[in-house]
């Protein structure tokens, strides 16, 4: 299929925010190397991203006492129940559950790495690509063709925040880092993203954009 104009503006934008957002912050990653991974974490994690979803049959059976919560299945998913979506701007109520799911998903990561065995970068790869997957799927369910844009838009934003930081940090077990640069990284994340939207759908003046 050849490349539309619309598909490289936001192609243009995501790739403008990623380099915002790891020449703020830093990298701290590591190679894909072959280690000995928690196997019963592993297997929570695959059922986790995969589509039926049956990862509360493969949870760790200590999971709730090294973790100090019990997940909870939400919207038809397994997810942290008090779990949020950590952004630098506000996302979409619609990807709350989105969110949750993947709070649970990085403390299977956590818990992994507790145990002395910590997943490979596929695992954290996984989670982030299902988080991209579920947020464009609850903007797909708005009918107004304009919000589901925006909601477009903010799913971009979400997802070039969280691939970059996963990045610079090795797709290793997550880490709390400061908020400022994460938050600076964020808003220029934000703003070109914002900027690509508007550029598709500014007015159209005789037929043309105004």
């Amino acid at each position: 299929m050849p490349t539309t104009r619309k598909s490289r503006t936001t192609r243009t934008a995501l790739v403008l925010a990623a380099t915002a957002l790891l020449t703020t912050t830093g990298f701290t990653g590591a190679a894909d190397t072959p280690r000995h991974e928690d196997a019963i974490a592993s297997a929570a994690v695959r059922a986790l991203t995969s589509p039926d979803d049956p990862a509360d049959h493969f949870l760790p059976a200590d999971f709730d006492s090294v973790m100090g919560y019990t997940p909870l299945r939400i919207d038809g998913i397994m997810a942290n129940p008090s779990g949020e979506c950590s952004s630098p701007v506000p996302l979409p109520a619609e990807f709350d559950t989105s969110c949750k799911a993947h709070d649970l998903g990085y403390d299977l990561l956590r818990y992994a790495s507790h145990s002395g065995a910590e997943l490979g970068p596929w695992a954290r790869k996984s989670l982030d690509a299902q988080l991209d997957q579920r947020m464009r799927t609850a903007c797909e369910d708005r009918i107004d063709e304009q919000t589901r844009a925006q909601c477009f838009v903010m799913a971009n934003v979400a997802t070039a925040a969280v691939a970059g930081n996963s990045w610079r940090q090795g797709y290793s077990t997550p880490i709390t880092e400061p908020w400022p640069s994460y938050a600076l990284a964020g808003s220029s994340v934000a703003i070109l993203a914002s900027v690509a939207w508007m550029t598709r759908h500014r007015p159209r003046v005789g037929g043309v954009p105004a």
